[in-house]
Order: C-alpha cells, then sequence, then structure tokens
C-alpha cells in the first residue's frame, strides 16, 4: 500500500527523471556530450511506477528509454551523466552509454542496444533465479517495436512454459523509430498476445504511475505463486521527442496535432495535480522539488565533466570474462 510519503517520492523520481532527459538533450545539442539521446520525456510514470515497489534484489532490465529504472534502482544520477559523457565509471569505464548500463549489485543487468535482444537476457535471468530458489522478480522492459520480433514471441513463451518469475513491461509509445504501431501490427493491444502463450495480459495507462505501480504489483504477485506465473503488461504512453535527437525536425512521420494532444496527458502534470487535490503536494513543496532536482543535475553535470575519460590503454579490457581457476 503506498502511503503519503512514496507517493512524493514518486513525484520526485519522475521530474529527477524528467529534468536528465532535459538537460541532456541541451547538452548533445550544443555539443557538450557525446552519447547520442534517445529521450523518454512523456514516459517517466512507466519506470518510476513499475521499480518503486522492488526489492533491492530484484532484477530489471532497463529498456533504451527506462532511465527511471536506473534511478529508482539506486544508481546515482552523477554516475548516469558521467557515462552519457564517456568518462570513467566504475559501471562500464566508459565504453557503453547511460542507456545500457548494468550493476548486478543493485539488481540492474546491462541491456543491449538490439531491439529486442535484452529480453531473452532477462528470461535468463529469471530462469536463474528460479533454479537458484531465491524468491527474486525480474522485471523486463522493451517498447512496442521489440513485440514484432523473434527475441520477444520466443522468450514469453520460454517463460510460460517454464514459469518463470518475470515480469515483461512493455512501453508501447506508439512508434517504432519511425514505424507507427498501427502500420506494423493488426492487434489492437499488445497485451492481447499473452493470451498465445497462455499468460495474463494486462493494458494500462503509461501515464498514470499508480495504474502502472498496481499492475506491476500485482503481476509481482502472480511471479511469486506456486508455480510462478509471467505476466505480460503493456502500458500505452508517448514519447514527445523523436526515437533520438537525430530524428528530423520536421516531425514528418508524426503531426504536431498528435504531439500536442499527448503532451496534455503529461504523467508528470497529471500525477502533480492528483497529490495536490489530495492535500499531499503543496506549491512550495513543488517549488522545492524541481529546485532540488535542478540542483542534482546541475551537480551531475559538473561530475561528469570533472571525471577523467578511461586510460587509452584499458581500450581492450573486458572484451572477456576473467579466467576461473579451476
Amino acid at each position: 500500500m503506498l502511503h503519503k510519503d512514496d507517493l512524493i517520492k514518486m513525484y520526485r523520481w519522475m521530474v529527477l527523471t524528467r529534468t536528465f532527459e532535459l538537460t541532456m538533450n541541451d547538452l548533445y545539442q550544443h555539443g557538450r556530450v557525446p552519447e547520442l539521446q534517445h529521450c523518454s520525456v512523456g514516459q517517466e510514470a512507466i519506470g518510476v511506477g513499475a521499480c518503486y515497489g522492488l526489492r533491492p534484489e530484484d532484477v530489471v532490465m532497463p529498456s533504451l528509454r527506462t532511465r527511471a529504472a536506473f534511478l529508482v534502482k539506486g544508481v546515482p544520477s552523477k554516475i548516469l551523466m558521467a557515462a552519457a559523457f564517456a568518462k570513467e565509471t566504475k559501471l562500464c569505464g566508459g565504453k557503453n552509454t547511460s542507456h545500457h548500463l548494468g550493476d548486478l549489485s543493485l539488481g540492474i543487468i546491462a541491456g543491449t542496444g538490439i531491439v529486442g535482444g535484452s529480453i531473452p537476457l532477462a528470461v535468463g535471468a529469471a530462469l536463474a533465479c528460479k533454479l537458484k530458489k531465491t524468491d527474486q522478480i525480474t522485471v523486463c522492459f522493451f517498447g512496442d517495436g521489440a513485440t514484432n520480433t523473434g527475441n520477444f514471441h520466443e522468450s514469453v513463451n520460454l517463460a510460460a512454459v517454464l514459469s518463470l518469475p518475470i515480469v515483461f513491461v512493455c512501453e508501447n509509445n506508439q512508434y517504432a523509430m519511425g514505424t507507427s504501431a498501427k502500420r506494423s501490427m493488426l492487434v489492437d493491444n499488445i497485451a492481447d498476445r499473452a493470451a498465445s502463450y497462455g499468460i495474463p495480459g494486462v493494458m494500462v495507462n503509461g501515464n498514470d504511475i499508480i495504474a502502472v505501480y498496481d499492475a506491476v504489483q500485482n503481476a509481482i504477485q502472480k511471479a511469486k505463486g506456486v508455480p510462478p506465473q509471467p505476466t505480460l503488461i503493456e502500458c500505452k504512453t508517448y514519447r514527445w521527442y523523436g526515437h533520438s535527437q537525430r530524428d528530423p525536425v520536421d516531425g514528418r512521420y508524426r503531426t504536431k496535432e498528435e504531439i500536442e494532444t499527448w503532451k496534455l496527458r503529461c504523467p508528470i502534470k497529471h500525477f502533480r495535480e492528483y497529490l495536490k487535490r489530495a492535500g499531499i503536494l503543496s506549491e512550495e513543496a513543488i517549488r522545492e522539488t524541481d529546485n532540488e532536482t535542478r540542483l542534482e543535475i546541475e551537480e551531475a553535470v559538473r561530475f561528469a565533466e570533472e571525471t577523467p575519460y578511461p586510460e587509452p590503454g584499458r581500450v581492450l579490457d573486458d572484451n572477456y570474462a576473467p579466467v576461473l581457476e579451476v
């Protein structure tokens, strides 16, 4: 059950995520950061809502746009920012983007830039948890485009057949790069595909953080059942910006009217208004949150700028796992 303090924390995570994303956009446009930004503005409710109720030992496989998952699971914003600058960090040594970091100590699996490629890895993690009887839950995030790949169908089928403790969370932002979901699939709801594998399929408003939280928590209870049962959750949402900062500025595959309509459904705005009506969040608290998150991200940028690049001599490190003594 969520209490007042939980709701305030969830709101702050959402604001922090958006502040990070908007700052990254500005940095990239001014040539200050090498990482190509794939912005998640408009989708903050999914990562926060899904990850907030997880235990530290639970496993998460973030997607390209699940920035919030890293933050909620415990990765400091300054470490994420340093990774975007390709600077030396303990998580990736400057060799991976901030979208695909991993930290097993926080239960975060390092993903891949291949569409749908991370889903089998998450299923493997869930299988490992079941075999080791650790009581851990795996939550796997991916976009709508990934559900049209063989990786998705084979992975969900295997998870269902093996009764794995995993929750599949599809961030359906309506577009796979520049291709509308309406042009690439005939089903109206991706959640309906769950019936093909004999598991529950749930569709929620991905801009409603409480709806996302409740859906994931219910799915976790099924994953903890005897036997465990996977669930496919489809979170309908929308990305305000292009697939990346390289998208055409004229938005040739989307209309301005469509974008503006979805902006009216802003997840942060609606959650903020809900908290205000409930007497949980005051105007002063809102200003404090905005100021605190801004200062945190400004400090993250300073940290990233001051952090050194990896030593050139380490370029070939980490290509292979260390040899284990037999």
